[in-house]
């Protein structure tokens, strides 16, 4: 999976959270924070996969192969 195939994956999440936030039966004032909560889970978790994803790509150290 290339990153913006992964980049994608990550933002259909992050539209399935506030539409699941968005439609639940929760009183207004909590949505607010709701979507908050579902938008920053779902960046975080993006950021850590999109490093984790392009450290592996580019390491800054190279292995020494032994052969």
């Amino acid at each position: 999976m290339g990153f913006w195939l992964g980049t994608l994956v990550f933002a259909i999440f992050e539209a399935l959270g506030f539409g699941l936030v968005h439609f639940s039966a929760k009183p207004k004032p909590t949505k607010l924070l709701h979507h908050t909560l579902v938008g920053t889970t779902v960046v975080c978790c993006w950021m850590m996969w999109g490093i984790v994803y392009l450290a592996q790509m580019h390491p800054l150290i190279r292995p020494i192969l032994q052969g």
